[in-house]
């Protein structure tokens, strides 16, 4: 099991510790890009535009996975890969929780209970930097929730 802490009371970063793996996720103030930091080595989280729904993790060698939002209105998104694809959903309609399956994917990312930014990831998976890629794009979606949600506007 891999814990993710939130970096401050009122950060949307994170540290993920577990199973031998340490990441750290970055969300950007403004906009919706950042960085991975996994196992040691550094990544860049890019989207392709303002209106667009795909994301790109690169590294110096280049682009490792690319996230494609299903629509516009649906918690789902479509990775891909060189070593192949998953698939980023919503367990439910009205929850937090995501899951993440696809080939050598079958994982869970939850919160701990319903009023923290406390979460924990489950399952297997052959490549940690896809999970903390999955793990990004979650509080991504839960930050935007949370905005949403304060009467404040949103993104």
């Amino acid at each position: 099991m891999i814990e993710c802490l939130p970096c401050g009371i009122c950060s949307w970063n994170y540290d993920l510790s577990g199973d031998s793996h340490r990441a750290e996720t970055i969300l950007r103030v403004l906009g919706e890009q950042g960085g991975l930091r996994v196992d040691g080595e550094s990544f860049a989280v890019t989207k392709e535009g303002v209106w667009s729904g795909r994301w790109r993790l690169e590294s110096d060698s280049g682009t490792l996975f690319t996230a494609q939002k299903a629509s516009a209105f649906m918690r789902t998104f479509e990775i891909s890969g060189r070593e192949g694809g998953a698939v980023l959903s919503a367990d439910s309609a009205f929850k937090r929780t995501m899951r993440l399956e696809g080939d050598h994917a079958n994982v869970t990312i939850s919160p701990v209970h319903a009023f923290t930014r406390r979460a924990v990831i489950a399952g297997e998976a052959a490549d940690f930097r896809l999970v903390a890629f999955a793990f990004w794009l979650t509080a991504l979606l839960w930050r935007r929730a949370a905005s949403n949600n304060s009467g404040g506007g949103g993104s």
